[in-house]
């Protein structure tokens, strides 16, 4: 397909210097707009070789590669297809799909995205699965003593020599995993249960909304330090809930999603003032930008020069997936909501595909 597309874009071929249009002008070129549409529906790695082809495919070619861009990207992936797609938050109409050929485990819908890595929890006593859907690469990791093991929290991309991954079994034991290990360290305390966790500053930290509590921990071997904070807000009084710690502009903060029986969303932020023990209410995020991956209590803050959105959260539709709204944008100014449409239908069953925010990488 590339011998193609050179072949017909800068001929040498004298014979073949003047094609014909059906309108009879003469051309030499293929037309932008179908450059474009192949552009999209093709793995940015592989997009980008195409802009060796000439100086137009390269200016095209660099406008269509999402890893040039440090905005979040919503990702959907479906059990048993190879192929995902992306989605614009900046252009709500740019949509991309990417091949995902190449890694061990077909059989599998990827649960939680980190770093610009998809992951995937073992079935049937497989082994966790890590995957790139920017440079393909992808790693198999070391099977558990109990399986399955569910993915917990990672560090950094796991090509950087310094990750740590976090992983629990049924029975709530923690392992670890880090770049080179050929099996996972078992840590012999058991972690509590919690309801976010966030790798901040070479620390863990989980949050417990039911007992107020903020675990700050290092692992290999396991160092815990608990903080009795109070829970900053009363959940009762909502139909549905979700909770997510995140990093922001150098501090943590608190996100609660809440839901009305009639439907209708509040959000609310605070951030963790360390020294006195309590969380502080905000009411702005000035100029960052929150995308938050519901249910699975992950999240990226992004500044609005980059994300080119300021002092807005934005989330997938969790809390109705049969819907046709596929994301919601919370403005912090306004308070006002803005829902998007589905543009991609997706399996009939929910379990059958999974969203996330992610931002694209080549590492």
């Amino acid at each position: 397909m590339l011998y193609f597309y050179r072949r017909h874009a800068v001929t040498t071929d004298k014979k073949q210097k003047r094609e014909i249009e059906s309108d009879g002008r003469p051309t030499r070129h293929i037309p932008i707009e179908i450059v474009e549409a192949l552009l999209t529906s093709m793995n940015p790695k592989d997009a980008m070789r195409l802009s060796v082809a000439c100086k137009d495919w390269r200016a095209t070619a660099a406008q269509f590669d999402p890893t040039k861009w440090k905005t979040p990207w919503l990702i959907t992936t479906e059990f048993q297809n190879p192929t995902c797609s992306l989605r614009s938050v900046v252009d709500k109409e740019i949509t991309f799909k990417i091949e995902l050929h190449g890694y061990p485990v077909t059989r599998t819908l990827f649960c939680n995205c980190s770093h610009g890595w998809l992951v995937a929890n073992p079935s049937n006593y497989s082994r966790m699965l890590l995957l790139n859907p920017f440079s393909r690469a992808w790693l198999q990791l070391p099977p558990c003593l109990l399986a399955p093991t569910f993915f917990l929290c990672m560090s950094s991309a796991p090509s950087n020599p310094d990750c740590v991954l976090l992983a629990r079994d049924f029975v709530n034991h923690l392992y670890v995993w880090r770049p080179g290990d050929q099996s996972w360290t078992f840590e012999k305390d058991v972690l509590e249960l919690f309801d976010a966790i966030l790798s901040f500053e070479g620390q863990f930290y989980t949050w417990d909304n039911h007992r107020g509590c903020l675990t700050i921990f290092r692992v290999l071997p396991l160092q815990l330090r608990k903080l009795m904070v109070p829970c900053p807000i009363d959940r009762s009084g909502y139909c549905r809930s979700n909770t997510s710690l995140v990093e922001c502009g150098g501090n943590i903060l608190l996100v609660y999603v809440m839901e009305h029986c009639d439907e209708s969303l509040v959000i609310f932020l605070f951030q963790l003032d360390l020294e006195k023990q309590m969380w502080i209410k905000m009411e702005s995020l000035g100029d960052r930008a929150l995308f938050m991956n519901i249910p699975f209590k992950h999240a990226i803050s992004v500044l609005a020069t980059e994300a080119r959105c300021a002092n807005c959260i934005y989330f997938t539709h969790f809390l109705q997936p049969s819907s046709d709204v596929e994301i919601i944008s919370y403005n912090m100014d306004s308070h006002s909501i803005e829902r998007f449409p589905k543009l991609v239908k997706h399996g009939a069953q929910q379990y059958n595909y999974s969203q996330f925010w992610i931002t694209p990488n080549l590492s």
